[in-house]
């Protein structure tokens, strides 16, 4: 279901072994990928461009034998992450911006994109097939670019990382940049914030 062109061609085939809460897990036949939660369920990446909003690459999925993923009860499916990709669906025109538990945020118009993201702000959408954007709630619109939202990742014109929590810019340091696996090409430039 994940990537109808397998999904072997992205990463290297590894010996199954016993998974791990926090392990990004698949099963040795089948190509959809999964994460191992903490409360011991498996949740589905639905597609490529959500794991990438997560990971930057393939090189940490660990193959575990299709016997141990069937023993995984399956949790639900993943989300994109806050402060990546924007979201669509092919049936509604609205544009929404991805915020902590999964609450969408429709960026009203165009200047407010633009003043978020700058004037590449189109780059930042992906589409979400129309099953999986019931995994999400829509919450209030944002109608002018200085309501930034909780989870961007917003850079200056110093170079500086900010993550906005409570609407609030909060600074991240290089360290916190790693550990939480930010990805720069998800800043926001910060003129409109």
């Amino acid at each position: 279901m994940l990537w109808s062109v397998g999904f072997s061609l992205f990463v290297a085939p590894l010996t199954a072994h016993a998974a791990s809460a926090g392990d990004v897990i698949k099963g040795q036949t089948l190509s959809t990928l999964y994460y191992y939660g903490n409360d011991g369920k498996r949740y589905a990446f639905p597609n490529e461009k959500t794991y990438l909003s997560w990971y930057s690459d393939f090189s940490g999925v660990q193959t575990i034998s299709d016997s141990q993923l069937a023993a995984i009860p399956l949790g639900g499916n993943i989300m994109q992450r806050p402060g990546s990709y924007w979201v669509k669906i092919q049936s509604d025109p609205k544009t929404y911006a991805v915020t902590p538990n999964g609450v969408l945020r429709w960026i009203e118009t165009e200047s407010v994109a633009t003043g978020l993201a700058g004037s590449d702000w189109n780059q930042f959408i992906v589409d979400v097939r129309d099953v999986f954007f019931a995994d999400y709630t829509v919450g209030a619109s944002l109608t002018d670019a200085s309501m930034a939202y909780n989870g961007a990742l917003v850079k200056d014109s110093t170079g500086a990382y900010f993550v906005v929590q409570n609407g609030q810019k909060r600074s991240v340091s290089s360290a916190g940049f790693s550990a939480n696996r930010f990805q720069s090409r998800f800043a926001l430039d910060g003129s409109g914030i």
